[in-house]
């Protein structure tokens, strides 16, 4: 049903992936659940409604809530499972042979309190570590496969200003150059 030319590649991914693992480790963090959609979307190449675990060791899991099978194409994971409620997350890892952590890391930078407290409740042994500043740590240093989507988007983006300086004329009305461009 889906088909992408333009996926993350898996070892792009996992590059991604083993750096964060590094931080865990260095951290003595157990792994970290990944929520927020730009987060998710470096480390598995998707932004379906998701919970990425990246243990900090072995391999993650992605337990996809909304849309499954598009994060089934999306991502270059190799785990990817159904899930219908964040309930369920400590199942699915046990059942999918992870030890639930002691030390879990969650995006505190962008977690909003409520969802904070939901999660100390479903990891009620786990200490909470904020694990935000190791990522965007990670998300700074950019790779070729990054570097090359860069100079993409800029090419991309001189030949729309290239566009305005031919659409631009007197009398044509903001709305109307806007069309035009868009």
């Amino acid at each position: 049903m889906y088909h992408f030319t333009h996926k993350t590649p898996a070892a792009e991914l996992k590059t991604r992936i083993e750096k964060f693992q590094t931080a865990l480790n260095k951290d003595k963090i157990d792994g970290a659940l990944i929520l927020q959609n730009t987060d998710l979307f470096y480390f598995s190449g998707t932004i379906q409604q998701a919970h990425l675990y990246i243990p900090a060791a072995g391999e993650p899991i992605l337990m996809a809530r909304k849309s499954f099978e598009r994060a089934l194409a999306e991502s270059a994971i190799r785990i990817i499972v159904p899930i219908e409620s964040p309930r369920q997350i400590p199942d699915l890892l046990r059942h999918n042979g992870y030890c639930l952590p002691d030390r879990l890391g969650l995006e505190g930078d962008v977690l909003p309190a409520n969802l904070y407290f939901y999660y100390q409740q479903l990891f009620n042994k786990a200490k909470l570590i904020d694990i935000s500043d190791s990522i965007r740590m990670i998300r700074a240093v950019k790779s070729s496969f990054e570097i090359e989507l860069i100079k993409k988007a800029a090419r991309l983006s001189d030949q729309v200003a290239a566009y305005v300086t031919e659409a631009l004329c007197e009398g044509i009305s903001e709305i109307e150059l806007a069309g035009k461009i868009e």
